[in-house]
């Protein structure tokens, strides 16, 4: 019998054992290698979906910036314009409105080739400064046909931020070129870019061709309009991430290129080698440690049983050490977690799941039936309700279960939003995470809230209003029922704000708000547009038109009847009135716009009326607006064009000779002929024409004061100019007098401003401050239209005045109404103890004169001694 030989023994073993240990060595490298490679395969997945993403997402947003720009061809008409014809005010409000609809865009503004802003959407208007790089206004105008081209990052002069500028030309109507230029900040274009988007080590860059910085995540504003090196070509899609340099830092790391819809501009994503590893060199740790821990058995396996015994040991040691990291990690989720079996049993579950639903401590544990955890939180989301609500409640949770698909929300009774995410696992198990997304849905509603929502009052602002109405009208032409729009805009508000307080101001509109809301159903809709105009919508009121009017009459009435009801606005006890217009609406042939102004347009008639009242829209009320529109258009062109012209009226005193003239503006319209103040003098004092009008009948009759002053026989003329109450209430309107006067170079006493009994009692320090300034200068003045207000014999004895002039309704009366004689007998007695002059127009009759002169008036004015006419007629009349 051969002895047995423990050197071969164990030779045999070792060489065994090296061989086993060499095959793990082998298939150890072979997989992590593998898993390297996965790893980085699918971090270069990721930065190419989020590439694809930020592509998507930086195209809209500059195609809406690209968009915004060519609109302002059409948005201004420019098209039909030269740059002199440009309105400044109404294109910088264009221009305020058009950015306004585009979040991305800071300020947009519309220069000339020498790189003059024309118009802006800044508050600043034409006075907004610009800060654009040298060479970007040549660049544009460079391009052979329309393009967008964006700058250089430069600081902007107004909000001190890195921003790009985008701009496009514009052709005008003389073939000239003009730049449409949108300001945008350079880190909202980066926030646009990264998208939320949560990648360790991610630099995202945006650059030109060339190299150039033009935005990044992270920020770096040293580097911007730097050229990065090296210049990059960009990827095809099929092309892998190349291996090189981050572009912002440096490190060694996976970059993917991508063009964007604009010509020489990139988008790059660069993630570090470094960061798109983490995970796996966790996973590296664990396969090296579970192949150092299978070698170790091997080597044991060679050795005495006890070394047997010592593999096993650190077998258990290394299950126990995965197993505690596995539970440190599932206890350092910032979400709930709870494992079932395919019995649906509990087998594991993390502190976050019990920090969300405290109450179900007292029966989890190991292998508990998952339907008494159920058990627990129905009876605490439910108190008090009875077996078969509970039941259905549980009912409900299971049969989520079974269906397992996606994500559903539950909200605690604490009001925190719970989402629940279950997934089935292989063996048919369960996994459920629980994400606590309250402040997500808060920040939401928040968002929408502000988008939809009138901040002040909580009503549904414009533009959900506007959809509201699309939906309103797209229902009504479906259903055949007729609704309502009712227009509502407060009287005197601002009065009420100028006097109290936009505080006190706000407190009013709440309270409007509430009692509009209890005025309606739950199904129509009240909206506030902003300051004080209101629009409520009532939905399907009837079939019939005539029963909607009469359902809508009587809704407003209810709406009057409601807000004329006093206001407690804190300390304040207040009494506001609407004016409301109405409009009926039943089918799709008219917009949500068009619609919303016919409203507009009736409510504007109630103010015409008197207020505090409900008025419903006719077509006759579009005619007159558009023909007011017209008007006021002709008088621009008028002004422009020199259509205005003065006539003459003589006043002469008492022994015949002509001492002066009132002058009177006339209109050569060339279709319409010679039209008469009384057309037009009404729309040009609502629509502030009034001024540049004033100002020209002021300066010709100057003129004409001057050239006369050549003329022995005119030398010792005077003209009366009548000045509007706008006129004289501008700020200065003192300087715009004097400045005319010493231009041409008049005798000023022979200047005479005839004033209305109202205008000399609006404001009455205003006005004796500003007259006594004129009359040291030696204007004169007259009140005209004298006794037809309720003027104050201490104003009188207060202003300095020179004349007063009795009003033609007086005069006519003249021997037809006894008291209108007593009534002239005492304003001429009135004037001559106040030491002034007095002149009656409107004198037709021979007996009017003799009756005036009787009484001691001197002066007269009227038919009696000639129409207003051209300057040469009225200088035949002077004989010269």
């Amino acid at each position: 019998m051969k002895r047995f030989r423990p050197s071969r023994v164990t030779a045999l073993a070792l060489a065994l054992v090296a061989l086993l240990v060499t095959a793990v060595l082998l298939a150890t490298s072979g997989l992590l290698w593998h898993t390297r490679q996965e790893a980085l395969s699918e971090s270069e997945s990721e930065v190419g979906r989020f590439v694809a993403g930020a592509e998507a997402a930086l195209n809209r947003n500059l195609l809406g910036v690209d968009v915004l720009l060519a609109n302002i061809d059409e948005l201004l008409g420019l098209s039909g314009l030269v740059a002199q014809w440009i309105d400044g005010p109404t294109a910088n409000r264009l221009l305020h409105g058009a950015a306004q609809q585009n979040l991305s865009v800071r300020n947009v503004v519309l220069i000339d080739a020498q790189g003059r802003i024309l118009a802006s959407s800044n508050a600043l208007g034409t006075d907004l400064g610009l800060s654009l790089p040298a060479g970007f206004v040549e660049e544009v105008l460079g391009q052979p046909v329309s393009t967008l081209i964006v700058s250089a990052p430069v600081v902007s002069f107004t909000s001190s931020e890195r921003v790009l500028y985008m701009g496009r030309t514009i052709k005008l109507a003389d073939s000239s070129r003009v730049l449409a230029v949108a300001e945008v900040p350079v880190p909202l274009l980066s926030s646009i870019m990264v998208q939320g988007a949560d990648i360790k080590g991610l630099e995202v860059t945006l650059e030109r061709t060339n190299g150039q910085l033009l935005a990044s995540s992270p920020p770096r504003d040293e580097l911007l309009g730097q050229r990065l090196a090296p210049a990059l070509e960009v990827q095809r899609e099929t092309v892998q991430a190349l291996r090189m340099a981050a572009r912002l830092t440096g490190q060694a790391a996976m970059v993917i290129t991508r063009p964007i819809l604009y010509r020489d501009m990139l988008i790059v994503a660069s993630i570090p080698l470094d960061a798109a590893l983490t995970d796996w060199r966790i996973l590296r740790n664990f396969i090296v440690g579970a192949a150092a821990a299978f070698v170790l058995m091997l080597l044991a396996a060679g050795g005495f049983a006890v070394w047997n015994l010592n593999r096993l040991t650190q077998a258990r040691l290394a299950i126990a050490q995965s197993k505690t990291t596995l539970d440190d990690a599932l206890e350092s989720m910032v979400s709930g977690f709870v494992l079932l079996n395919s019995e649906h049993q509990v087998v594991s579950w993390n502190r976050r799941f019990m920090e969300l639903y405290p109450w179900t401590a007292a029966v989890m544990a190991p292998l508990v039936p998952f339907r008494k955890v159920l058990e627990a939180a129905a009876a605490h989301h439910l108190p008090g309700a009875g077996a078969a609500e509970l039941q259905e409640w549980i009912a409900h949770r299971l049969s989520l279960q079974l269906n397992a698909q996606g994500s559903n929300e539950q909200q605690l009774p604490n009001g925190q939003i719970i989402q629940i995410t279950e997934q089935r696992t292989p063996d048919g198990g369960l996994v459920i995470v629980y994400n606590d997304v309250t402040e997500l849905r808060r920040a939401t509603a928040e968002i929408e809230q502000l988008a939809f929502y009138d901040v002040l009052t909580t009503l549904p602002n414009r533009r959900l209003l506007m959809d509201r109405m699309q939906q309103a009208m797209t229902s009504s032409a479906r259903s055949g029922y007729y609704g309502a729009l009712l227009f509502l805009d407060l009287d005197h508000f601002k009065t009420l704000n100028d006097t109290l307080g936009h505080e006190v101001g706000d407190l009013l509109l709440r309270q409007v708000a509430q009692r509009l809301k209890s005025c309606v159903r739950e199904e129509d809709t009240v909206a506030r547009l902003g300051g004080d105009e209101f629009v409520v919508m009532l939905n399907d009121l009837s079939e019939h038109s005539q029963e909607a009017a009469t359902l809508a009459q009587q809704i407003g009435e209810k709406i009057l009847h409601r807000l004329n009801q006093p206001y407690q606005l804190a300390a304040h006890s207040y009494r506001s009135t609407p004016s409301i217009g109405a409009t009926l609406f039943n089918a799709l042939q008219i917009a949500p716009a068009d619609l919303l102004k016919q409203a507009d347009i009736a409510m504007y008639e109630v103010k015409l009326r008197g207020r505090n009242a409900l008025c419903f829209f006719d077509p006759q009320m579009q005619a007159a607006i558009s023909a007011r529109a017209q008007l006021e258009e002709d008088l621009h062109t008028a002004l422009r064009d020199g259509q205005f012209e003065l006539h003459y009226q003589p006043q002469v005193k008492l022994d015949g000779p002509i001492v002066g003239a009132e002058v009177l503006i006339r209109w050569r319209h060339p279709r319409r002929g010679l039209v008469w103040p009384a057309e037009f003098i009404v729309a040009a004092e609502e629509s502030e024409l009034i001024l540049p009008i004033g100002q020209w009948v002021l300066r010709h009759a100057c003129q004409q004061l001057a050239a006369w002053q050549e003329v022995a026989r005119c030398r010792d003329l005077h003209l009366c100019v009548n000045v509007s109450a706008r006129q004289f209430h501008q700020n200065n309107f003192v300087e715009q007098v004097v400045a005319v006067v010493r231009e041409t170079g008049i005798n000023p006493q022979l200047l005479k401003l005839e004033l209305t009994e109202s205008l000399v009692l609006d404001n009455v320090d205003e006005t004796v401050a500003k007259m006594t300034e004129l009359k040291a200068l030696g204007l004169q003045f007259s009140v005209d239209d004298f006794g037809t207000g309720h003027s104050s014999l201490t104003y009188l004895t207060t202003l300095p005045l020179t004349q007063l002039k009795i009003d033609q309704s007086f005069v006519r009366n003249i021997g037809v109404k006894p008291s209108v004689g007593m009534i002239v007998q005492t304003i001429i007695g009135m004037a001559h103890n106040l030491g002034l002059e007095v002149i009656a127009e409107g004198v037709e009759t021979q007996a009017q004169q003799e009756f005036l002169a009787l009484n001691g008036c001197t002066l007269y004015q009227g038919y009696l001694f000639g129409k207003p006419t051209p300057l040469a007629e009225f200088e035949a009349l002077l004989g010269t």
